[in-house]
């Protein structure tokens, strides 16, 4: 052959043939193994095991979540009203317990110079846990209506009646104000801090 670039003569060399294998070859070379003597046995197929235990273990894990979401649940109020109560520690007056005014009487004592206002009432708590009980602000207005409605005349405060409030156990309080304003007309009673 010639090179069409160079011009130069080569011979191509021609691929060597492969030896044929004959067909009984793989036969005799298995039956002349080592495994030779050994008995043949069918292959069993893989046995699959059952997927059980992964059931179970997904289960249990299933029940050990609700069991801790339950758990959690079941403490949500008393991990508020201790988060709160922490809170409250650090910043007085953010966070107020769920407490209400019930049964609040007004009345005057005395005549004259002598005239005081006296308000009374209890209060009750629906928190889980016990917690302490802040001061009580009054407030006395112009008129009637909570906000811009009247102006605020006279503001004083009491401290707690008690140290601490416990889910129903209602707590009395008693404030007394010696010579009321004669122009209030209403009176709003808050926690301290609220």
């Amino acid at each position: 052959m010639r090179c069409g670039v160079c011009r130069s003569t080569f011979q191509a060399e021609v691929e060597p043939k492969s030896p044929e294998i004959p067909e009984d070859f793989l036969k005799s070379a298995t039956e002349t193994s080592h495994f030779a003597n050994e008995p043949q046995t069918a292959p069993t197929p893989k046995q699959r095991r059952p997927r059980f235990r992964m059931m179970a273990a997904g289960i249990a894990g299933f029940t050990g979540l609700i069991a801790v979401v339950g758990g959690v649940a079941q403490d949500f109020d008393r991990l508020k009203a201790q988060t709160g109560q922490w809170i409250a520690g650090f910043l007085p007056g953010l966070v107020t317990p769920r407490l209400a005014f019930q049964n609040i009487k007004t009345r005057f004592e005395g005549e004259g110079a002598d005239r005081a206002l006296i308000i009374e009432g209890i209060i009750l708590s629906d928190a889980s846990t016990p917690h302490n009980l802040p001061s009580l602000s009054f407030e006395i207005r112009s008129s009637v209506g909570d906000g811009s409605v009247g102006q605020s005349i006279f503001q004083w405060m009491i401290p707690p009646p008690a140290p601490t409030i416990d889910r129903g156990t209602p707590v009395p309080f008693r404030a007394r104000l010696a010579s009321p304003p004669r122009e209030g007309k209403d009176i709003v009673i808050r926690l301290a801090g609220a």
